[in-house]
């Protein structure tokens, strides 16, 4: 309870600044839907990606997110498609959200197809969305229900749903993005929420989701003697998001030796320093699995910790009938 007070009176310090935002993820390119529109098809085939994120789990399940997608490129087609669906809860459920994606990227090859040494390609998607909001009333507890010496046990005369659960409309949302990337360097620029959808219970026509600008890139350096045919990387990034008053910027970088990967990420706000990330995984044949912990330095660490954060990958492969891809897909650290 003390933990949770230090919390709450830090953030109603700050409540000026606060302002509605998207569940964060660490492993940004773990979960690369959610980061941009254009990476659907950007993998060797289709591609299967789960995660979740425990934030802050000292304060018992104060925010966790679970996400599953689906992509992959279809010459037919011209690019790539793919779906997600991601569900966030705030508290032991009292508030979630729940939003699922449809997604369309188109790939074009800049440089010609038949290019042996490098190439360039754009990347230009286009995400479809609708989403819903609620609040379960039976897990919560109101003034009127405190017994001065037994506590919360008289019933509550608050005006609550029948079935205890207050859900918003379905609500539209679109989002698009655009992306490039060659053997050695990538990067894009996504932009969430275009209409800025309304997001209240009570139809408040101010209350909106802010539109959300996304900038992220980074480089592959092989290392060893053969940097042709080597396995080994130094993988430099930057990820910078702004969302209504919000904006941070993780700094950091992956190393990549055979099937293991770890990194190191530094997470800034653009009010004060917020959380040194720390990550491990591994490639298994189709699998990738990772690891990662955020450990809090901001003024908030007393009550939060850290966070933790889970992703497992499945990536196959696809060819034609000359045993090669007809597209190129993107090398950069998936996790």
């Amino acid at each position: 309870m003390k933990r949770l007070l230090t919390l709450l009176l830090l953030l109603t310090v700050t409540g000026n600044e606060l302002y509605a935002q998207d569940p964060e993820f660490s492993q940004f390119y773990a979960n690369p839907l959610y980061l941009n529109p254009a990476m659907a098809g950007t993998a060797a085939g289709p591609r299967f990606a789960i995660n979740y994120r425990n934030q802050w789990p000292s304060l018992a399940n104060s925010f966790v997110t679970y996400s599953a997608s689906y992509d992959e490129h279809f010459d037919a087609i011209g690019g790539g498609v793919g779906a997600q669906v991601w569900r966030d809860q705030a508290g032991d459920g009292k508030l979630s959200t729940t939003y699922m994606s449809a997604f369309y990227s188109y790939h074009l090859d800049v440089s010609p197809r038949n290019a042996n040494r490098d190439f360039f390609v754009l990347k230009f998607g286009l995400q479809a969305s609708a989403f819903q909001r609620s609040i379960d009333f039976s897990k919560l507890t109101f003034g009127d229900q405190i017994n001065p010496r037994l506590g919360f046990v008289n019933p509550t005369n608050e005006k609550l749903p029948s079935n205890g659960t207050f859900n918003t409309n379905l609500t539209p949302d679109v989002s698009t993005g655009i992306m490039g990337f060659t053997k050695k360097y990538y990067g894009g620029i996504a932009i969430h929420h275009l209409i800025e959808p309304t997001q209240s219970f009570f139809g408040n026509p101010n209350s909106n989701l802010p539109r959300k600008l996304t900038g992220h890139f980074g480089m592959l350096i092989p290392i060893g003697r053969n940097k042709r045919m080597t396995e080994n990387f130094i993988s430099p990034n930057i990820l910078i998001q702004s969302q209504g008053k919000f904006t941070q910027f993780n700094l950091g970088g992956y190393f990549i030796k055979n099937s293991y990967m770890g990194g190191l990420w530094f997470r800034q706000t653009a009010s004060n320093s917020d959380a040194l990330i720390m990550m491990i995984g591994v490639k298994k044949g189709p699998l990738r699995i990772g690891y990662s912990y955020d450990l809090t330095v901001s003024g908030v660490r007393s009550a939060a910790r850290g966070s933790h954060e889970v992703s497992l990958i499945i990536e196959a492969q696809k060819y034609n009938k000359k045993n090669k891809r007809k597209w190129k897909d993107l090398k950069c650290p998936s996790m």
